[in-house]
């Protein structure tokens, strides 16, 4: 297993999974000659699974990908109150269509790029609950009740247990592909269907 597959396999694993309908993580610009036909490679590998690998941005010597499953992001953003919130930052009018889903990504990406902190709706993208996001950007991030993948301010027991399940998705994979198994037949659907 190299380095590219050890990083996405660590923090992308529930959006492999479909657990979670994205994950971003980066490497140093350092690596990116060395990952970049992997990341061709699995680019288009995966894409016909339903999971994307896009370049989200560079910035401060690290690459972000973001690897997202385009039809649970689009149906996440069909929720009437985070449609309207991203419509309100500048975000496409239709974020919730697959046609207007390259540009709310640019969109995110400008505003990552430009803004001197990290956009807080980017929880939005992640699929964390809604009300969460709402919460932490009420609150500025402070008054959670507790934290692991997110910040949580709602039902923390609904929230420990999908901590539970993204750390299981990440043991698992990791452990399948240490054992020589193929990466993309870990996610056919058959394979994904076991409970995690």
């Amino acid at each position: 297993m190299s380095d590219f597959e050890k990083d996405l396999l660590y923090f992308a694993s529930p959006a492999l999974l479909g657990r979670k309908q994205a994950n971003l993580f980066s490497f140093s610009i350092n690596c990116l000659t060395d990952y970049r036909k992997e990341i061709d490679r699995y680019k288009k590998e995966l894409a016909p699974l339903g999971i994307s690998v896009e370049y989200l941005y560079c910035k401060k010597q690290r690459v972000y990908l973001l690897v997202y499953r385009k039809d649970m992001m689009l149906h996440y953003f069909k929720q009437p109150a985070v449609k309207e919130f991203l419509i309100k930052q500048g975000y496409p009018k239709t974020p919730d269509e697959e046609a207007s889903l390259y540009e709310t990504l640019c969109i995110l990406r400008k505003r990552i790029i430009q803004g001197a902190e990290f956009p807080h709706e980017i929880g939005f993208f992640f699929g964390y609950p809604a009300e969460d996001v709402f919460a932490f950007i009420r609150e500025k991030g402070h008054n959670y009740k507790l934290v692991g993948d997110w910040k949580v301010y709602g039902d923390g027991k609904a929230a420990l247990h999908t901590f539970r399940s993204y750390a299981r998705c990440r043991k698992r994979l990791l452990e399948q592909a240490s054992a020589g198994a193929d990466i993309v037949s870990l996610l056919t659907p058959a394979r994904t269907g076991a409970a995690i």
